[in-house]
């Protein structure tokens, strides 16, 4: 599978760190002021999803398959399940009655212990996630700017209701090293294999180092040129798993910029850019956005989870609807 073979891999973070998803727009989810203020690193991540606020001693994991692999199925819910079945065993071990909880969390008595997320690049596919060890709710409370729909889909009213940590299930801060050695157990168990400890080697050191400076830059994290910066034509839709937000503006009835952002899922690795790209110049009625967005989708066949074409549809009528409200 390229220069890496299959991989399971256990990292611990070393300090604050605010990651974004993919499509995600920094104002719209987060206070890059509270950020810098509280000594928050701000990073961003190639996989879809929503922000998570990562505590020192955090555990993040991911298991990286080739696609021919016997495991890996056409169904996309069904390979995050079996690719994070290892944490939950491992959090099993640990005491915990912990579950895969569709589209892609893991949960402990109906609250998310973890977050899982998805890549297919080429003929590999990642799938990746992170425990929650414990939280700081205080500096989230300052950082957090993520609409409120989100939780309201859910039928809570706070972060508190819905997530829980590992702190506070065990009702003790364990290290996180036994976190790890706990999911590795677990990922051997579930995969039924031997995992052997190895560093990377001479070429995937290349690679680590190439892709360092592109998740370092500015550009890539905070994309300060990107058009969810538009203020008229705003609109925040509720998809059935995560939210789009789209911002449109129309010149003689037609779109000539628009944004779309939220932390949608998904799972092909392509720009959204170039679906902005494609509805340039598309008329700003039903028919010809519904016919855009079907098109589009449809002739590049992009995988998508708890989210579907129409709903990037909606999101843009919902937004064509605020711009006629505002101008």
């Amino acid at each position: 599978m390229g220069i890496s073979p299959n991989t399971v891999f256990l990292e611990e973070c070393p300090s604050y760190v605010l990651s974004l998803g993919r499509n995600q727009c920094p104002e719209e989810e987060i206070s890059i002021e509270a950020c810098k203020n509280l000594n928050v690193a701000i990073e961003r991540r190639d996989t879809g999803g929503g922000a998570g606020l990562m505590l020192p001693g955090s555990t993040s994991w991911g298991v990286c398959v080739a696609m021919s692999h016997p495991l890996v199925t056409h169904d996309m819910t069904e390979n995050l399940k079996t690719f994070s079945d290892g944490v939950v065993k491992g959090l099993q071990i640990l005491g915990l009655n912990a579950y895969f909880s569709p589209v892609n969390d893991i949960d402990v008595s109906g609250k998310k212990i973890g977050g899982i997320t998805a890549l297919i690049r080429g003929k590999a596919l990642l799938v990746y996630g992170s425990v929650i060890w414990d939280f700081d709710t205080e500096k989230w409370k300052e950082i957090s700017r993520a609409p409120l729909i989100k939780l309201e889909k859910r039928g809570v009213s706070s972060i508190q209701k819905r997530v829980t940590t590992l702190t506070q299930e065990l009702q003790e801060k364990i290290p996180p090293s036994q976190v790890r050695e706990a999911l590795k157990k677990g990922f051997e168990q579930s995969l039924s294999v031997q995992l052997e400890e190895e560093g990377l080697s001479e070429a995937e050191k290349e690679v680590w180092q190439q892709e360092i400076q592109r998740f370092s830059s500015k550009e890539f994290v905070l994309r300060p040129r990107h058009p969810c910066r538009l203020r008229l034509g705003k609109y925040v839709y509720p998809a059935q798993k995560g939210i789009i937000i789209t911002s449109v503006y129309l010149f003689e009835g037609k779109i000539v910029d628009i944004g779309i952002s939220g932390d949608f899922m998904q799972i092909d690795d392509f720009d959204f850019e170039e679906f902005t790209r494609e509805l340039f110049g598309v008329s700003a009625d039903r028919e010809s956005v519904e016919k855009a967005v079907t098109d589009f989708f449809s002739q590049r066949e992009i995988t998508l989870l708890g989210v579907e074409p129409q709903d990037f549809a909606e999101a843009i009528m919902g937004a064509i609807s605020e711009f006629h409200k505002a101008s």
